[in-house]
């Protein structure tokens, strides 16, 4: 799927994936997509967390092997 910025937060835990989306997201326009690449499970549900509260849209989202890989709408 076609991009406007990647982030990559693989090896990154606790709160610090959704702390650089947050700032991340701030410089971009609304309508952006960005690919967010991670490698721990547990960022899977704070993804769809963190969507479901700040408004953006997970567009879609896939995994090869430990790797995942959300696409995300910017509000």
């Amino acid at each position: 799927m076609q991009h406007d910025l990647e982030i990559d937060v693989s090896n990154t835990c606790f709160s610090a994936p959704i702390i650089r989306l947050t700032k991340e997201f701030k410089a971009r326009q609304t309508g952006d997509i960005a690919l967010v690449i991670a490698n721990k499970e547990s960022v899977h549900t704070d993804i769809a967390s963190y969507c479901a509260a700040t408004g953006h849209s997970l567009v879609e989202e896939t995994q090869t092997g430990d790797t995942f890989r959300f696409w995300i709408k910017i509000r």
